[in-house]
């Protein structure tokens, strides 16, 4: 544990990038390194520090492994970021992150989706918004362009050092399923699709919104009748204890994908009775470790561009592939600076 005057650095104090937080940020994680971060004292700081890193294009993968490996001063920290993104942050979008930070530290969390704010433009209709309240998901068809969807499938091809045309070099022994490429300008276009933005401001009811920089995946047809698939086992990214709050995920479809193409599955309006259910189970019984397939998964089938938006509290996966192309999709999210986070993870 740290002494509190080791981490005496204010979100309110800055470096050359002029950009608050971010210097608390790299001594808490340089702290963290030493085992020499008392975890409590910062735990309601952990969608601070996560709004910042996507809000500046980085995503949180990245920064922490490089943190991690180079344990950097914090000027070579600051030219690390410029590098990543290729120039200096404008200051749009510094004024907007240190505006973010000026209001998450007053304390003043909304509590989300917000009802009734009209958002202009709408994408998803009322029958889309009508079946979202049911079944904790929907699907927005042509979020981007198939020229675009092609753009970043190339890129994510081109990365992993794989022909497309020739199975055989899908498989040559290092690529398991998740793709850690973050900063490539097709990507970057797609997390920045107007229409994308759009339905995740219906669903959220705030147009305050950060996109994440999460990694794609590709998933590949299975070999010689061994399971080579991704995380296909249902399960949940965020803490499963009451009260849960509200969050939003999504993939895009760059490849049209069917059912037996592992497509992303789901528990159809699980959403609306997680409550009841968690309570049900005994205190010895894990909810991740349930036979969740037995609750009717549905596979969510989708064309190049299309977009699959999920309430985070529906058990999900992807499925396993049984033809004779890859899944290819990239993760995108958007999600205001103050959403919720339970603080207990379960």
């Amino acid at each position: 544990m740290i002494a509190k005057s080791e981490l005496s650095i204010s979100s309110m104090e800055t470096g050359e990038l002029g950009l608050l937080h971010l210097r608390r940020y790299w001594t808490k994680r340089l702290l963290e390194v030493e085992n020499r971060l008392d975890q409590e004292s910062v735990t309601a700081e952990y969608r601070l520090d996560y709004a910042l890193m996507h809000g500046l294009g980085l995503g949180i993968i990245e920064p922490l492994e490089y943190l991690f490996h180079h344990r950097p001063t914090y000027t070579e920290f600051e030219q690390w970021i410029v590098q990543k993104l290729g120039g200096y942050p404008d200051s749009t979008l510094l004024e907007r992150l240190n505006e973010m930070v000026r209001r998450y530290l007053e304390q003043s969390h909304q509590t989300y989706p917000i009802e009734g704010k009209n958002i202009e433009d709408p994408v998803l209709s009322a029958d889309d918004l009508a079946f979202w309240q049911e079944y904790g998901y929907v699907v927005l068809r042509n979020a981007v362009s198939i020229e675009d969807c092609r753009e970043a499938e190339k890129a994510i091809w081109n990365f992993l050092g794989m022909n497309p045309q020739t199975p055989d070099s899908w498989y040559n022994g290092t690529h398991q399923f998740w793709v850690s490429l973050f900063q490539h300008p097709a990507l970057n276009k797609n997390r920045a699709s107007r229409r994308i933005r759009k339905a995740f401001e219906q669903l959220w009811g705030t147009d305050d919104l950060w996109a994440t920089v999460d990694r794609s995946s590709l998933n590949r047809p299975e070999r010689d009748g061994i399971d080579i698939s991704g995380p296909s086992r249902l399960h949940w990214d965020v803490s499963l204890a009451l009260p849960m709050p509200f969050g939003i995920q999504g993939l895009l479809y760059l490849s049209d994908t069917s059912a037996e193409q592992g497509a992303f599955r789901c528990i159809p309006g699980f959403h609306r009775r997680i409550d009841q259910w968690l309570k049900e189970l005994g205190p010895e019984q894990n909810p991740r470790e349930q036979d969740l397939e037995s609750l009717g998964p549905l596979a969510v089938t989708g064309s190049a561009g299309d977009l699959v938006l999920w309430h985070h509290a529906l058990p999900h996966g992807s499925g396993r592939n049984l033809a004779n192309y890859p899944r290819v999709v990239q993760y995108i999210t958007l999600f205001p600076h103050d959403y919720g986070v339970h603080p207990i993870w379960k």
